[in-house]
């Protein structure tokens, strides 16, 4: 038995901008995102946020792992709420057992990291997600360089993938970049004092305090993850006496930085291309620096196939109107009308009585006639029998669109709302609002998977309800 990775899992919104189609909207004003207009980066729809990313997530990276979960950590600069247990509402819509410790994880781009570190150090078992969904201003670099995301790494001793050696961690309040409690957007400092006197004096240090703990030379590394620039990383790998190539993707082409789950998604992206036997150490940066040294073992083989961030990154949906992306991100208020204008307040009484039902997906299955339905109820819909249900989720399983409706007078942030009645096997079927579909593109007979979702906004008290959609089946 070894202290370790058990497995990892990552999520990457479908939605990606064109940097192209940003500069062609605001290049008049700002000519000199010009340099910054190669690829593309990934867009929360206007129903993702830091939870339902950070879900999805830990869903990739629970798939066909078995034990249960104890402790789950959530780290993110953007957790929707501030006085609610964010971390509380990802446990329960991935079904865990309520008896586990949860904890929000926030204040800096290496709470996940950080976290990472105190880990291998103190060798307890958790589930780690990391996910970020920052706003950007219009025609800013943020808005270019930015992307939304979330990675997850479950932790703990057994068979790993992945062995701690050793971690280092150094604080140095470097302010390279900040974020008010009363702002929306980052403010970022000079790039080149950053790389001077932040990247080039600090991370050196951590990487070669942790490689002296693990007993190894720095030029034994055959991988690292770094949060930050490939042109960093060139500068970098050139101090540290490593090759360039040992420095992996940043990934910022593909999919942009996702902030505090950058590090993590990094990771879990080099793990996919991982053999065993290979040093691989994980950076993270921002007012100090954290540097966590793995060994992969022989297990990652047969672990790897099927999860990360690499099927994400091939599943994706083109988005050149500017115009529509500023108002997924709310940062520009279309009048969609009368139909707009109602009252969101969640009964939050009555919603802690069917929390369960509601954010864990629970419907019942019956003894009698294994009949499943949602939501649960006295009374079996098939038989008839009484008190027979035994609760289950639904959240796993893949249904199939049985009718739908696309509706383009009803409102939704993002016209059309469709909706409709989905099959379930074993007689369920629900009538849900479906997300992430093109217009036109759903049809009868189509699979689906359920994904956890924004449902609507309250903004007369700033809160937000969350249910499961219908969603394309990936690949």
């Amino acid at each position: 038995m070894s202290y370790g990775i058990l497995s990892f899992g990552a999520y990457l919104p479908a939605l990606r901008l064109s940097r192209r189609a940003v500069l062609e909207a605001v290049g008049w004003a700002v000519p000199g995102l010009r340099g910054l207009a190669a690829g593309e980066r990934t867009v929360a729809n206007w129903d993702e946020d830091a939870i339902t990313m950070a879900v999805e997530a830990g869903r990739d990276c629970l798939a066909g792992v078995d034990g249960a979960v104890e402790h789950l950590a959530l780290a993110s600069t953007t957790l929707p709420f501030t006085d609610r247990s964010n971390s509380g509402l990802v446990a329960d819509a991935l079904v865990l057992d309520n008896h586990l410790v949860t904890e929000d994880l926030a204040g800096s781009r290496r709470a996940a990291t950080s976290a990472l570190a105190r880990a291998a150090r103190n060798q307890g078992a958790m589930l780690l997600l990391a996910s970020d969904c920052r706003e950007t201003r219009p025609g800013s670099n943020q808005e270019m360089l930015y992307g939304h995301g979330a990675a997850a790494l479950l932790l703990g001793e057994g068979k790993p993938i992945a062995e701690f050696l050793a971690s280092a961690s150094i604080h140095e309040d470097l302010v390279d970049q900040y974020r008010s409690a009363d702002t929306d957007y980052d403010y970022a400092l000079e790039e080149r004092w950053v790389r001077e006197e932040g990247y080039f004096k600090i991370v050196p240090s951590v990487i070669e305090q942790a490689a002296r703990e693990a007993g190894i030379a720095v030029a034994d590394i055959d991988r690292v993850v770094l949060h930050g620039s490939a042109s960093v990383a060139r500068a970098l790998a050139k101090r540290l006496g490593l090759a360039a190539d040992r420095f992996s993707s940043d990934l910022v082409a593909e999919c942009g930085d996702c902030g505090a789950a950058q590090p993590l998604v990094m990771l879990a992206h080099a793990l996919e291309q991982a053999t065993p036997d290979q040093y691989v150490m994980v950076v993270g940066f921002g007012q100090g620096a954290d540097a966590v040294l793995l060994r992969t073992t022989p297990v990652l083989s047969a672990m790897k196939a099927g999860r990360g961030p690499s099927r994400y990154l091939a599943r994706k949906r083109e988005l050149t109107n500017y115009t529509k992306f500023l108002s997924l991100r709310n940062q520009i208020s279309i009048d969609f009308g009368l139909r707009s204008e109602r009252d969101n307040r969640t009964a939050l009484s009555a919603f802690y009585r069917k929390r369960r039902d509601i954010t864990s997906m629970l419907g019942g299955r019956c003894r009698e006639c294994n009949t499943l339905q949602f939501p649960r109820s006295l009374v079996c819909v098939k038989c008839g029998a009484s008190d027979t249900q035994e609760p289950e989720s639904l959240a796993g399983l893949t249904g199939r669109v049985k009718s739908f409706t696309e509706d383009w007078l009803a409102y939704t942030p993002s016209p059309p709302y469709v909706y409709g009645n989905v099959e379930f096997p074993d007689g369920a079927n629900i009538m849900l609002e479906f997300t992430d579909f093109a217009p036109g593109e759903v049809k009868v007979g189509d699979p689906v998977r359920l994904v956890f979702r924004i449902k609507d906004f309250d903004p007369k008290r700033n809160f937000r309800r969350y249910f499961w959609k219908p969603a394309p089946v990936m690949d």
